[in-house]
């Protein structure tokens, strides 16, 4: 026997006229609103992180540029420019004094030799060092974060250029610093829940680090980190994968050539979004449901008459009459097919009876 082919029955008519009139004006309110909202919660992440970024900066920048207008000052001194020993140590030992976060200054003749210390300590060759190599090229103000040999933390070293009075480079001034006031910055950055703030040097190591999971003991290398890879994430907070969870970050190019990078996770940065579109769902679904439940009992109701009627329109083919057709009262389009399956009854019962008295 062969199979019957699936066909629409009004039951299914049914649901799918009334699940398109229900659910389509809800999904297009939902995708409207749906898209307003993930505009809305895209533009208070990035205003977050963005105003998180730039406080961080400009808290930064004012620290650094302070100690590199004081260099630069003392760099300008007579005693400093003459490159003598006995002339600088009391300069240099004075400053270091005055400057607490400071663990040495010291000043470094062209041959890379340190000729004279804030400290006690021996006299050394910083000729390799990249601080040292840039300030004698002429630039402004160089940076160079080292471990610490006296506490093995992170220490920044900054260095500006000596300069006699004909503008000639005759040296370096530096000052080896403590990044205690930063790191207590970055680490004390909290972006609500998940969000920290990640300090990074020239060439991606860490200066400072407030990722609970990430130590700040070591001068790390972040070169492969994923925010560093994702394009455009320096001109506006962008969604990317960052291990199995995806986060939202921003990274701000700092004048020193620094870093600064800002990262969310991105289920706290849009958990109202999500609200919304769990809430949005649920709705969908639950109206889905009602309509298929007012659907089946709508076409129960429809149906049951008709199902009755063609039992009898059954019974008559086969030359069996009732006394009674289901429906015939009904003032509806049912009624009418009703009192026509009556009157085909009559009609069939008088034409056998024509045919019987003939016979």
């Amino acid at each position: 026997m062969k199979s019957e082919s699936f066909r629409l029955t009004i039951f299914h008519k049914l649901v799918i006229t009334l699940l398109a009139v229900s659910l389509i004006p809800l999904l297009c309110v939902w995708y409207a609103g749906s898209s307003q909202a993930r505009s809305d919660a895209t533009a208070t992440s990035s205003q977050h992180l963005m105003m998180t970024a730039s406080g961080i900066a400009t808290g930064i920048n004012g620290w650094d540029e302070a100690n590199v207008r004081a260099l630069r000052q003392t760099a300008k001194l007579d005693d400093i420019r003459s490159m003598e020993p006995a002339r600088q140590t009391p300069i240099l030992r004075a400053m270091g004094e005055s400057y607490e976060w400071a663990f040495v200054v010291f000043t470094i003749e062209p041959t890379g030799e340190n000729i004279a210390r804030s400290d006690d300590k021996p006299l050394t060759r910083f000729g390799e060092r990249s601080y040292f190599q840039s300030a004698m090229k002429g630039e402004i103000s160089s940076r160079q974060v080292l471990i610490s040999k006296s506490t093995g933390r992170p220490a920044l070293t900054l260095a500006v250029p000596i300069r006699n009075a004909m503008g000639g480079t005759v040296g370096v001034l530096a000052m080896a610093m403590k990044l205690d006031d930063i790191s207590r910055v970055i680490k004390d950055t909290r972006i609500g829940e998940t969000g920290y703030a990640i300090l990074l040097d020239a060439d991606n190591k860490v200066i400072a680090s407030g990722r609970p999971d990430q130590a700040t003991d070591a001068v790390q290398d972040m070169s492969n980190y994923p925010a560093l890879k994702v394009d455009g994430i320096a001109e506006q907070p962008t969604v990317y994968a960052s291990g199995e969870k995806r986060v939202v970050g921003y990274a701000r190019k700092l004048p020193q050539g620094w870093t600064l990078l800002v990262e969310q996770d991105y289920a706290e940065a849009y958990a109202a979004l999500e609200r919304i579109e769990t809430g949005a769902r649920a709705l969908i679904l639950l109206t889905a449901v009602l309509v298929v439940g007012v659907a089946a009992f709508l076409a129960k109701q429809l149906t049951m008459p008709i199902n009755q009627l063609i039992m009898v329109a059954e019974q008559l083919s086969k030359g069996e009459f009732t006394e009674t057709i289901p429906g015939t009262m009904r003032g509806d389009e049912i009624g009418s097919l009703a009192r026509a399956i009556e009157r085909l009854g009559i009609s069939i019962q008088m034409a056998i009876s024509r045919l019987s008295r003939r016979a």
